[in-house]
């Protein structure tokens, strides 16, 4: 059986694996179509397409934003972006930066709370990549301070260590830059937003106005109740359908699946119409 998963991570920002590995890792697990989707850079996707060459594997290149948005949390996901586009460069370049930065001050909100913890082990957990709170949190996993599954409910949120605010683009530069470079949008797991259910269809229909293309129905965090919801707005707001496991390696996600049920391979057809 092929699959397809069109949200996944590499050491280039989150992730766990490199880009030659995740894409060695798709093709063992049976992955026909994978985006590369690395939060706020695209550095991971020529070695991705690299090792996709001569292989029966279709790397499409993409990135996932984080929106300035309140009160849930908010990510675009872009694919069939240009990683060549000198704005998008120039832009991603700035945020990985700030991204840094803001590693250095969840360290020593840690560290100021007593916490043993090293920028050091941080960077040194990133492997090369943008050092940012995953990172900081398998280092806290790993010194025994909190286990893979409390770490983000005690660590980094408004009024806990670590803690330190994130930088994000806004709605509309996202929209611009992602059209300048050729790509198309499509929001990612758009339960994490947090608004009234009742709400989401003139959200989303506000959002196609301004340019989005597509949804993320089939997301990991998403229940049956989620999906239905989503597939039925984007199909009456024609809209595309996407999936994705938001594949990082570490949070036991699994790679052409979403909460455990294979994303479906047929999504593929209308995708690939508008790369």
């Amino acid at each position: 059986m092929k699959l397809i998963d069109l949200h996944t991570h590499t050491r280039a920002s989150d992730g766990c694996k490199t880009p030659r590995d995740l894409v060695a890792y798709a093709l063992e697990n049976g992955v026909a179509v994978l985006a590369i989707t690395d939060h706020d850079t695209v550095a991971g996707i020529p070695e991705a397409l690299a090792a996709a060459e001569d292989e029966s594997i279709r790397v499409v290149p993409g990135i996932e934003f984080s929106i300035d948005f309140g009160p849930g949390t908010f990510h675009l996901l872009a694919y069939n972006i240009d990683c060549s586009d000198a704005d998008l460069l120039a832009r991603t370049r700035d945020l990985v930066m700030k991204r840094e930065t803001r590693a250095a001050r969840m360290v020593e909100d840690l560290r100021r709370h007593g916490y043993d913890i090293t920028l050091e082990e941080v960077a040194a957990e990133a492997a090369g990549g943008v050092t940012g709170k995953p990172h900081a949190a398998r280092v806290l996993v790993r010194k025994g301070y909190a286990t893979r599954d409390s770490v983000f409910r005690d660590f980094f949120e408004k009024g806990k260590p670590g803690h330190a605010p994130k930088e994000k683009i806004a709605l509309d530069e996202a929209f611009g830059l992602i059209k300048k470079s050729g790509g198309f949008a499509v929001l990612a797991h758009p339960i994490s937003l947090e608004l009234e259910r009742g709400a989401y269809a003139a959200f989303i229909d506000d959002l196609k106005r301004k340019g989005l293309a597509g949804v993320e129905v089939y997301a990991d965090m998403h229940s049956p109740e989620d999906v239905a919801l989503f597939a039925g707005i984007s199909r009456d707001l024609g809209l595309l359908m996407t999936g994705g496991s938001d594949y990082h390696g570490d949070k036991n996600e699994r790679i052409g699946h979403y909460a455990g049920n294979v994303i479906p391979f047929e999504l593929y057809d209308a995708f690939k119409e508008r790369l």
